[in-house]
């Protein structure tokens, strides 16, 4: 393996391109922070980005000047990821960055694509690398980006990234008020909940039915939110919750952004829309059902995390939230005059 170069030896950077081809949405919130501090770095180069194909959408209004995409079909059809490298190879990128933190793939497509200079962590793709940069530990998720792009010597946000637009803000406003859950402009406040997630984080479908039961009948506004691999979910809980529970079936990404973004609190384990939720600086209320969420939990001074709760401390948690007190105090203090 060949001695790693300076940084400052680098030269002139007018093409860059950023390797982060994954498909998780919380991955690509976390990039976006990192692309703000390499554009910050790097204000006069050219900036693209490799990523995956599921997404994209959550790239726009970034300063990013082109995106090439990954796909998991790569996998059946391998002459589309050959014509993909192909393509980088002849665009003559100064540096890639590897985005992934030491990751082999990451450091093999940087590889790849041909650039001048690979810049990376140490790590498992390290030999693909010119410059390797010395891993720092972190201890939350959030932190990554930041000592990456410090020690690239940019700075960047200590959370997820997401702009939306004014036209996505009114597309919502429009949804919400075809749904009764606006009426002159103003939005009814609502909890919002994301009953999806991934593998092993998932809540249970009973626990859910369990949970929002006992919050309606308290009087908590609630909006459900299902995701694409829940959709068989949307009629059991339709069925087995009152009908002032509202329940959004899939939306696309930035219109499910533009929705939650009115919320009040969200409630959801850990998952993309967790991370969405923070970028949109909506207050969470996290169920984590794992030691290792607790990396990815989110730490904003509204925001709260159980992990392993039963019903009851959910349902307890969500109530004792200060969002949900403000909520349920005005509609209690009347029926509390009325006795």
């Amino acid at each position: 393996m060949r001695p790693s170069t300076s940084l400052d030896d680098v030269g002139d950077v007018r093409r860059l391109l950023l390797v982060r081809p994954n498909f998780r949405i919380g991955n690509t919130l976390l990039t976006n922070a990192l692309v703000l501090g390499i554009h910050e770095r790097f204000p006069d180069a050219r900036l693209e980005i490799l990523t995956g194909d599921t997404t994209t959408s959550l790239l726009a209004e970034l300063p990013i000047d082109a995106v090439h995409l990954m796909s998991r079909s790569f996998v059946r059809k391998p002459w589309e990821f050959v014509a993909l490298f192909w393509r980088l190879r002849r665009e003559r990128f100064d540096v890639a960055i590897e985005a992934g933190f030491g990751s082999f793939s990451g450091g093999l497509y940087a590889f790849l694509t041909g650039a001048r200079h690979r810049v990376g962590y140490e790590g498992r793709g390290a030999r693909f690398l010119t410059v390797r940069l010395p891993r720092v530990g972190v201890d939350h998720a959030y932190d990554d980006a930041v000592v990456f792009a410090r020690a690239l010597g940019s700075s960047c946000p200590d959370r997820p990234v997401y702009r939306q637009t004014a036209v996505e803000e009114e597309d919502a406003l429009r949804f919400l008020r075809e749904t009764g859950l606006a009426a002159s402009g103003e939005v009814a406040p609502f909890v919002a909940v994301f009953v999806g997630g991934h593998l092993h984080k998932r809540w249970p479908h009973d626990r859910w039915q369990a949970l929002l039961r006992r919050l309606e009948a308290e009087g908590v506004p609630l909006v459900v939110f299902v995701g694409p691999e829940e959709a068989t979910f949307a009629p059991e809980l339709r069925a087995a919750l009152p009908a002032s529970v509202r329940i959004v079936p899939p939306q696309s990404l930035r219109r499910f952004a533009a929705l939650l973004a009115r919320a009040r609190l969200l409630v959801t384990i850990d998952s993309g829309p967790m991370h969405l939720g923070v970028a949109l600086g909506v207050p969470i209320l996290a169920l984590l059902q794992s030691e290792k969420s607790l990396f990815y939990r989110p730490r904003g001074e509204e925001d709260r995390s159980i992990a392993r709760p039963s019903v009851d401390a959910a349902a307890a948690a969500v109530l004792a939230h200060p969002r949900v007190r403000s909520l349920l105090a005005p509609s209690r203090a009347v029926a509390q005059s009325s006795r």
